[in-house]
């Protein structure tokens, strides 16, 4: 037997039960073989930890009934995931990026440790207002990008990745603003959406993987299909 798989379980609840407070600057892994009665007073303290964790794990949410993947320029677990947002905040779109989904999860039953694999990341959602110029740079942003996830809108863009039409959720001339809910990750200007910097940040309350899990805990079934939220037409027409 193998002191490693012990150690990486003692890692897991000390992350599940405590707010991080320190950035890991480095880690070395070693196999280390029992070798004394030590070594397995050791293992054996830690035992009921490890199937503590399992369990919680293991446990299954909910089931898809469809395969939620990633991709451009839109995607089942893109759209998945910005839609279930929107269920936790009074914004009018909600903005992720393709390389904060960590991880695909097959059609089947969606466990609590599947999510962590999806979102390992303690990221909170936050909430944020643009005028019109911003937001038009957040629109072009993901145009150019080729797609990235989000909801509430509806983008039209040419195969140069240029805006043809787009959603206007607000009355700009009456000095109105969009509410764009996403992770704070992004709002402090993460993956260069700059447009984010420098804006009021409103936190909502709860952790990104939080709100995921919560959601999956109260949806019996995820029955998520892409739905043509943007497109893009050939040579503008």
């Amino acid at each position: 037997m193998k002191f490693k798989l012990y150690y990486i379980y003692i890692g897991t609840l000390l992350l599940l039960a405590c707010s991080p407070t320190y950035n890991l600057q480095s880690h070395e892994d070693k196999v280390v073989a029992i070798q004394s009665s030590a070594d397995s007073t050791s293992l054996a303290i830690i035992a009921p930890y490890q199937k503590a964790i399992e369990q919680e794990m293991n446990e299954v949410l909910t089931y898809t009934k469809y395969d939620l993947e990633k991709g451009r320029p839109q995607s089942t677990l893109g759209n998945f995931v910005t839609d279930l947002c929107l269920n936790y905040a009074d914004a009018h779109m909600c903005v992720m990026n393709n390389g904060g989904l960590r991880t695909t999860i097959n059609k089947g039953n969606i466990t609590r440790g599947k999510l962590y694999e999806l979102m390992p990341f303690e990221n909170e959602l936050v909430l944020l207002e643009l005028d019109e110029n911003d937001y038009l740079g957040l629109l072009n942003y993901i145009c150019k990008r080729g797609g990235e996830p989000f909801s509430g809108i509806d983008i039209t863009m040419t195969e140069e990745r240029k805006i043809i039409n787009h959603s206007v959720p607000v009355d700009f001339s009456k000095g109105e603003k969009v509410k764009v809910l996403t992770s704070d990750y992004l709002a402090n200007g993460g993956d260069k959406m700059s447009f984010f910097q420098n804006k009021e940040q409103l936190k909502v309350g709860i952790k990104l993987r939080d709100a995921i899990i919560d959601y999956c805990t109260k949806t019996d079934t995820i029955n998520m299909q892409l739905d043509g939220r943007i497109k893009i037409i050939e040579n503008g027409k």
